[in-house]
């Protein structure tokens, strides 16, 4: 028996199906974490634009199905599991996965939300379930481990402790950690250093960077994106319709110039993305944007600012890892970020989510300098 506390009442496990389930999806994380001031409460409008069934690319390309735990009527908890057939046919493991997962520390909730996904799995064919991937690994992934007490940054997961050890008596093995570094912007020295190794270079006139604006940005971010990713653990590419969908939803709160593609001779070798930390603008909107809520965050955004921000993509072409170009690309991309935020304000600089492998960018933003502030972690067992 668990630490978990025990709650009376049975468990109704109810699948998503109309908008009004969804806003019950919604209410699960805020009963669960609500109470704490290291949660941001999730937006209700981008709730239901992601996963109201159907509605996003992701959803229509894939065999998904969200499910909501409710005791006495009210949510307690929820989860999503999916068949991503991208991730099947290029990992061949027989793995479905799950996500979006918010409840409270009983065990009764836990087991009965991972019954209900196991079981939908199984009918898909699936032999192992693994995650927390919301929905995928390129959207927001792991379970926080280690940083607890800080505010989660815009799109990363917050979880309490109580989260990890539910999954290890369910018996989820850990496979994979991906970290998180913050750093000062006003001590930072990264642009001087780059500047000056850059002048050094006598190649450096091939290297420019420009921002990812125009009506073919979108589609040389998609592309170096997923060239840069591709041998990464885990990792499946992004369809261009996806990629716009999370362009649009990124619109409001993503200064234009704030993604930016490296070139070598014309050609986009790497790309870095930066956001402003919507969850600092949003933390006590408690999840709504209206009656006032739009006008609060564009405020927060648009005039009186976040002091932090998130780099959320940094990578180079496979090809050019390992190699000067490469390496000059990424600093030059991160250098270029520290100015900006910098110029618009900001204090702070998160980096996330990195793996735990990837020494080159880890050197290279703990050079920001940047230290390790949080640890996702991604788990696995069999069906």
């Amino acid at each position: 028996m668990s630490s978990a506390r025990a709650t009376a009442g049975a468990i109704q496990i109810k699948p998503v199906a109309t908008r009004e389930d969804v806003t019950l999806f919604w209410r699960a994380s805020l009963v669960a974490q609500g109470h704490d001031p290291a949660f941001t409460p999730p937006l209700l409008k981008e709730t239901v634009d992601v996963l109201t069934p159907g509605a996003t690319p992701f959803a229509r390309a894939n065999e998904g199905q969200s499910f909501v735990a409710l005791r006495g009527g009210e949510p307690v908890g929820r989860i999503y599991a999916v068949k991503h057939h991208a991730h099947l046919e290029k990992h061949k493991d027989g793995a479905g996965h799950f996500g979006f997962i918010e409840a409270i520390d009983d065990d009764a909730v836990w087991d009965a939300l991972f019954e209900a996904a196991a079981a939908f799995l199984r009918e898909k064919g699936l032999t192992k379930i693994g995650g927390p991937y919301s929905a995928s690994v390129n959207h927001e992934c792991g379970l926080q481990v280690e940083g607890f007490g800080a505010r989660s940054t815009t799109h990363t997961n917050y979880a309490p402790p109580y989260y990890a050890a539910q999954l290890t008596r369910l018996g989820f093995r850990p496979v994979k950690d991906i970290m998180g570094y913050e750093g000062d912007l006003a001590t930072s020295r990264l642009p001087q250093r780059v500047a000056k190794a850059r002048a050094k270079w006598s190649d450096s006139p091939n290297l420019v960077l420009k921002p990812a604006v125009g009506p073919d940005a979108l589609a040389a971010v998609n592309d170096v994106y997923n060239d840069a990713w591709s041998h990464n653990w885990g990792s499946v590419p992004t369809m261009l319709e996806e990629a716009k969908f999370l362009a649009e939803m990124a619109a409001d709160i993503m200064p234009k110039d704030w993604a930016t593609l490296a070139y070598w001779f014309d050609r986009p070798i790497g790309v870095l993305c930066m956001a402003p930390d919507l969850n600092e603008a949003i933390r006590d909107l408690k999840g709504r944007l209206v009656p006032f809520g739009w006008a609060k965050l564009l405020w927060r955004l648009k005039v009186s600012g976040v002091s932090r921000t998130r780099v959320p993509i940094i990578g180079v072409r496979h090809a050019y890892r390992g190699t000067r170009v490469g390496a000059m690309a990424a600093s030059a991309l991160l250098a270029d970020a520290v100015l900006k935020a910098r110029a618009a304000g900001m204090k702070r600089l998160e980096v996330s989510w990195m793996l735990e492998e990837n020494r080159p960018i880890l050197n290279l933003v703990r050079g920001m300098p940047a230290t390790r502030t949080k640890v996702w972690r991604l788990y696995e067992k069999a069906l």
